[in-house]
Parts: C-alpha cells; sequence; structure tokens
C-alpha cells in the first residue's frame, strides 16, 4: 500500500469546556502530526502521535496542567493536522518538520560548544600537530573533538611518542639550526634540520591519521608488513622500530575497555544535575572512542521523553548514523524509532537497552564524559536562591557582587591576599585578583588585610561590591570598619567569618556590622553560603602563596647561578623536573639537556656543589 499524508485545515483553538468536547469528537482516532500555530499561521509546536484524538486531547486537561502546556495554549490560536497511514510515518514526518520549522516550543538540542580537537597543519610540508580549541576550521585536518584537554594532551602524548610529528609552530620550526629538547626525548624526528625526509615525515603523518580516525587495526597491519619487508632486507634495526610500535598500539587497545568491537555505534546517556541535563554521545569507530560530545535541551515542553526527543532529532537530522546505538535505558518508543531511523538511513539500526559487559563500559566512558563537563560548569544553579536568602538575612536592597578576602603566608614569609568574586551567575573567576603584602605587614594578619582595603579601594569607589566578606573574627571585622569609614566608604555592608573550637565548620561565628555575632546554624541556606564563599577564598588564596613560596625557593637558587639566563633555566628545568633533581645531576647529566655545553655544565656543578 502507498504511504499518503493528508493534512487537514487548520482549526481554531477552543476555548470553552463544550468546544472542546465538540473539537476533539471532531479530531480522528488514528496516527499523525499536530501542530499548534500562532496568529500568523507559524509553527509553535510540533508533535506526532499514534492516536490523534487522545493526544489532543490531553492538551486540553485544565487540572494539573504543566505551566509549559499553559503557556503553549494561551500563545496558540490554531490547530493543523497531517494525517498518516502508520505511526512510523508520522515520527518521520514529524521530524522533517522540526527540522525546518525549528517551533519555539520544541526542545532544540543544542551542541556544547567549545571541545578541544587535535589539529594536523596539512598545507605544510612538514604538518605540526597541536591542540586546538573551538570550531574546526577549513585549513588543516581536525580529529575529535575529544571530552577535554586531558584527552587532548594524552593523544599528542601518544602520536608524538609514536610517530615524532611536531608540535612547534612555522616560525620556531624555520629558524632552527639544531634538534630540540623534543628530539632529544624522542618526541620528534627533527625534521626542520633534515634528519627526516619529506616522503617519510607524510609516512608517519598518514600513520597518525589512521591511528586518530580510529582505523588502528589497519595501521597495525602496515605495521607488520613493514616490519617483515625490513627484517627480509636484514635492515634489523628499522624492523625493530615497527615491532615496538604494534606492541605500543596493542597495549594502547588492551588499555580500552572499548576496543575490539565489530561495527561502529554510539554511546548515549542523559544526565541530570541541579536543574541541569545533557546528553552526552560517545562515539567508536574501528574500536576506538574516537569523540565525545554533549548537548543540551533548550526549551520545549517535552519533559518524560528527552531521550527519545534526542535520538530521533540528532539522527534524522545527520546524514551518518552508526548501526547501534547504545542507551542502557528503557525507551518506550524503541521498537517505533529503530524502524523509522532505519528506513531514513536506508539500513539496519539497533538501539541497545541492555547492554553487555563491554557496552556497559562504553556507557561509563560516555557517562564520565558527560558527568565531567556538567560539574564542570560555573554557573550555578541555585545562585539566585541563595542571593535572595543572603539579601533578606543581611537586609540589604540587592546583591549584585560579593567580595572576599583572606591572607595567607609561610611562617610570616611571602604574605600575599586573595580577592575572590561572586556575581549573579556565582564564582566570577575573571575578577579574583592577588595583592602581594609589604614586608612590613606580613605577618600581622589585620595589617595585611587593612593593606590590601587601602589598595583595593584608592582610586576605585565606582566599584564598591555590594558586600565584603573578611575571613577574621570580631576584631579583624572592626578594624577593616573603621579603615573603610576614615577612606569615605560605608562600612555597612561588611561582614566576617571565623573559626570556631578545633577550627570545626559547624562551630564557625559570623560577625555582622550591629556588632551581633551568630554561631553558623546547620542547614541554612545563607550560612552555608556565607561558609562557601570563605572556603572557595581560603583556597585560590593557599594555593597561589604556595605557588608563590615554591617560586622564590626555586629563584633562591637557580637564579644565582652565574651564566645560567632565563632560557637556559627553562631549559634546565623542563629537563629535570625540578631543582633537586638538577642538585642531584653529573656533569655529564647537565651537559646532555640542549643548550648546555660542557663548560657551563662544569660550572653549574660546582655553583650547586659549593
Amino acid at each position: 500500500m502507498v504511504e499518503k499524508i493528508f493534512t487537514e485545515s487548520p482549526y481554531a483553538i477552543p476555548s470553552s469546556e463544550r468546544e472542546v468536547k465538540d473539537f476533539i469528537k471532531e479530531m480522528p482516532n488514528s496516527p499523525g502530526v499536530y501542530r499548534f500555530l500562532d496568529k500568523s499561521k507559524s509553527p509553535l509546536y510540533i508533535g506526532k502521535a499514534k492516536f490523534l484524538n487522545k493526544r489532543l486531547a490531553s492538551y486540553f486537561r485544565t487540572s494539573s496542567r504543566p505551566k509549559k502546556i499553559n503557556n503553549l495554549i494561551e500563545e496558540a490560536s490554531f490547530i493543523e493536522l497531517s494525517l498518516t497511514n502508520t505511526e512510523l510515518e508520522s515520527l518521520l514526518y514529524e521530524q522533517y518538520l522540526i527540522k525546518n520549522f525549528k517551533p519555539k516550543f520544541n526542545v532544540q538540542f543544542k551542541d556544547d560548544k567549545g571541545y578541544p580537537w587535535i589539529k594536523v597543519e596539512t598545507h605544510n610540508a612538514f604538518p605540526s600537530a597541536k591542540s586546538f580549541l573551538g570550531k574546526k576550521q577549513h585549513d588543516g585536518k581536525f580529529f575529535g573533538p575529544f571530552p577535554n584537554s586531558y584527552a587532548v594532551r594524552d593523544a599528542l602524548k601518544l602520536i608524538q611518542k609514536t610517530f615524532k610529528l611536531r608540535n612547534c609552530s612555522d616560525t620556531y620550526f624555520k629558524n632552527r639550526s639544531r634538534p630540540c629538547l623534543q628530539y632529544e626525548i624522542g618526541r620528534c624526528s627533527a625534521p626542520c634540520v633534515g634528519l627526516i625526509s619529506q616522503e617519510e615525515y607524510r609516512n608517519e603523518v598518514r600513520g597518525a591519521d589512521l591511528l586518530l580516525s580510529g582505523r588502528s587495526e589497519d595501521l597495525i597491519e602496515e605495521f607488520y608488513d613493514m616490519m617483515d619487508d625490513f627484517a627480509s632486507k636484514r635492515q634489523y634495526e628499522k624492523a625493530a622500530v615497527y615491532r615496538d610500535r604494534i606492541s605500543a598500539l596493542r597495549d594502547i587497545q588492551r588499555a580500552q575497555s572499548i576496543a575490539g568491537f565489530k561495527k561502529n555505534r554510539d554511546a548515549i546517556y542523559l544526565s541530570t544535575s541541579k536543574g541541569k541535563t545533557k546528553i552526552g554521545v560517545s562515539s567508536v569507530n574501528g574500536g576506538w572512542v574516537t569523540g565525545h560530545k554533549n548537548f543540551f535541551p533548550e526549551g520545549g515542553i517535552e519533559e518524560d521523553e528527552t531521550l527519545e526527543s534526542f535520538i530521533s532529532r540528532h539522527y534524522f537530522s545527520k546524514k551518518y548514523c552508526p548501526s547501534i546505538l547504545v542507551v542502557g535505558q528503557k525507551l518506550a518508543n524503541k521498537n517505533l524509532i529503530e524502524k523509522a531511523l532505519s528506513k531514513f538511513h536506508e539500513r539496519k539500526i539497533s538501539i541497545v537497552t541492555r547492554p553487555t559487559k563491554k557496552d556497559k563500559g562504553l556507557l561509563e566512558i560516555c557517562k564520565t564524559n558527560t558527568e565531567f563537563t556538567l560539574k564542570k560548569d560555573k554557573t550555578d544553579p541555585n545562585i539566585d536562591y541563595k542571593l535572595d536568602a543572603l539579601t533578606k538575612e543581611l537586609k540589604i536592597k540587592k546583591i549584585e557582587t560579593i567580595e572576599s578576602y583572606d591572607i595567607s603566608h609561610h611562617s610570616g614569609d611571602h604574605a600575599l591576599a586573595g580577592c575572590v568574586v561572586y556575581g549573579q551567575s556565582g564564582k566570577a573567576k575573571n575578577l579574583y585578583r592577588t595583592y602581594n603584602i609589604s614586608k612590613q605587614n606580613s605577618g600581622n594578619d589585620i595589617g595585611s588585610m587593612l593593606e590590601l582595603i587601602e589598595r583595593r579601594f584608592t582610586g576605585d569607589k565606582n566599584k564598591i561590591p555590594s558586600l565584603i566578606i573578611i575571613d577574621g573574627g570580631r576584631v579583624h571585622l572592626t578594624q577593616v570598619q573603621k579603615k573603610m569609614k576614615e577612606m569615605g566608604f560605608s562600612p555597612s555592608n561588611i561582614i566576617s567569618i571565623s573559626k570556631g573550637i578545633r577550627r570545626k565548620a559547624s562551630f564557625d561565628s559570623i560577625h555582622l556590622p550591629g556588632g551581633e555575632s551568630k554561631i553558623v546554624k546547620e542547614g541554612s541556606v545563607v550560612h552555608n553560603f556565607i561558609q562557601e564563599i570563605r572556603d572557595e577564598t581560603h583556597r585560590y588564596a593557599i594555593s597561589l602563596q604556595k605557588s608563590k613560596s615554591v617560586k622564590s625557593s626555586l629563584s633562591s637558587s637557580i637564579d644565582k647561578l652565574y651564566g645560567v639566563g632565563d632560557s637556559r633555566k627553562k631549559l634546565l628545568l623542563r629537563y629535570f623536573g625540578s631543582l633537586e633533581q638538577i642538585k642531584r645531576a653529573s656533569i655529564d647529566d647537565l651537559s646532555e639537556v640542549s643548550g648546555i655545553g660542557r663548560m657551563t655544565a662544569e660550572s653549574i656543578y660546582k655553583q650547586l656543589h659549593k
């Protein structure tokens, strides 16, 4: 039987209870697509149903109707129907219409941009392989996207150790007269000084391409052929290179829980945390996880079918769909979606809702990557509630920004002050500041805090925060209030928080501007929020102070070395990893560092072992 679509003329939205009953009676008891239209007859929402009359009736039940449905009914003026012969056809037609019209009330799954990639700059005679953040461009070949920068770093480390591709800039490459440190540590073949031919280098680039594209088995087969070929010619050293590469790739495959799939597949995981939803898709190609992407739903009135909506929307809008989709949870319309996708892509598509042990491993990878980006999201979903509670508790008209200050030092040395800023979206890390404290106040917490206040607000009267929180007791607060008053500012919106008995958070005290002090109340949104800000300030200040101490201890020894400038210092630290390792190095060890000659090595050794 030939399938057809019949489109009815638009119906006016019924308003009274009687009109609703008559309207539902007219609706057909058959599959089809329905569209809520606005006054200009543009689609507001598009849906499909196996039984149109039952589905449409659900929109006009006023008892406990969701707010989103109420908004849709208020904005809609017409309903238009398209009848189909089968439910399968209604699903296909629904996705076609949504893709073309992108209605306001349909969920739109947007790609969570900003993924890192590996970029191979193919326009060069000797292409470089580097990390790249953002959307793909036209110049070069891109591999990924990777879920995070750590994954890119590991992948780059792998291809540089295996194929020795360069990662330097073109300017650096053109101006080399001898191999750099990357060559010394076995991560570059030094094409800059002609230690490898263009043809040989291009073969290495092709090998990296195969590996990053998920075609590891093809690559290993090539390595076997080349190993056998060199061995037959008694070029055993070259054969050993490919033997070692095969061994390394086999180790990597064993370490991957998703290696060994015969068919390509996508694992799909829906994660919800603190009111935010993201859907992650991890793609397997040739037995490798070749990329992970996250999508987030925007708008829409669908609530219970988010995963089904995503699968339908995502794979109907793409030219390619893998033969297997692993979801690991029940889908009400699984069979229907499978049939629709198979018909759309003209080949069998299967949805796995009961994953095997291997598929569970893939889903776990997808879950980890999805939740990683969800936790990394900088926006605090509860910030409005926290700010509102804080405003009421402190009787402040409006809180737009909060600044919190803490002093950190090491036995009175290397003192600095950290300033943490919270705004309407939570932490505003781009506004965090650091202040080095003078030697005269180093070790004096109150003196350091007053120095911070003076430096922070001198000549900056237009940027006074709505609330200031300082880490300290009643004395600290009183002194800061006095200082602010001397500088011509109101001291009313300043509070402090101090540690209590045994420095336990449950014994913390909050000191208010009017002289009142409160013990932190367990479960209080306001008190917990103040503690959260104090802890973030302390973390920020102490991490910077430790970094400053480390740099100072390094500079105290290595900066005094005669004949060692900034460039050589960086080479030494990069090669040995720490000052302690440099001190342990022999003259021969020091001479191994690129840029450090024998005479310089002897000089460094003598100065470090006086």
